[in-house]
């Protein structure tokens, strides 16, 4: 004889499953950062972005940067900091872009959020630079079918010296390493002064003037 116990129990214990799966689904949104790189000649990084709760940012203006910071800006590697921001409880979620933005192109990364953290952070490293960075900080994620449109000045990480030489700048073309965990720099993030053709960078190619890029948000389904 069929146990019609067993089986009644078991389809409310895959009832429950089902009705946990879909609650989480729905506590869930995802959208699609698109970056426009506005510069004439500063190739970006692959950017991260990073969605999470009011009041949270992966640098702080006017403070020491942090090595994962430093990494991102002067190596263009921002897996570190995903990495560190997934472990902050107001976070959500944290990607890094599979490609970098070449001058004039644009390039996409998604990012999850969960209820209630309506915020979203994006940086990414100008390549041919020791380590300037772009950034938009604890912005505002876009609601229902509207985009949100930010435009992204460059910081200074302050973390290595603006020698603009191709032997410590990725972008230059000369092998160089990036990461300098013993050059310290200015010591602290602020706006950057653009190239000056004091090493081997061309200032005509290479400079720019702020906004650096632009960034729409939008929720996909």
């Amino acid at each position: 004889m069929r146990n019609t116990t067993s089986l009644f129990v078991g389809c409310l214990l895959s009832a429950s499953v089902l009705a946990a799966t879909n609650s989480w689904a729905d506590d869930m949104e995802m959208y699609k950062i698109t970056i426009t790189n506005l510069t004439p000649g500063q190739p970006f990084a692959p950017a991260l972005a990073t969605s999470h709760r009011s009041g949270m940012s992966f640098f702080e203006a006017g403070q020491a940067p942090s090595d994962e910071l430093a990494m991102l800006a002067e190596a263009g590697n921002g897996k570190p900091m995903a990495a560190k921001l997934l472990t902050t409880p107001s976070v959500s979620d944290a990607q890094v872009s599979t490609t970098g933005t070449p001058p004039g192109k644009t390039t996409t990364v998604m990012v999850s959020a969960k209820h209630g953290m309506d915020r979203v952070s994006v940086g990414a490293m100008l390549g041919a630079t020791n380590d300037a960075f772009l950034a938009i900080t604890d912005v505002m994620l876009p609601r229902g079918h509207q985009t949100a449109t930010y435009m992204a000045d460059a910081y200074d990480a302050g973390s290595e010296t603006n020698d603009e030489l191709c032997a410590t700048v990725p972008g230059c073309g000369g092998g160089a390493a990036g990461y300098s965990p013993n050059d310290k720099g200015e010591g602290f993030v602020h706006i950057h002064n653009g190239i000056h053709g004091v090493g081997n960078l061309n200032a005509a190619k290479m400079d720019w003037r702020n906004p650096v890029a632009e960034i729409v948000i939008e929720r996909v389904k």
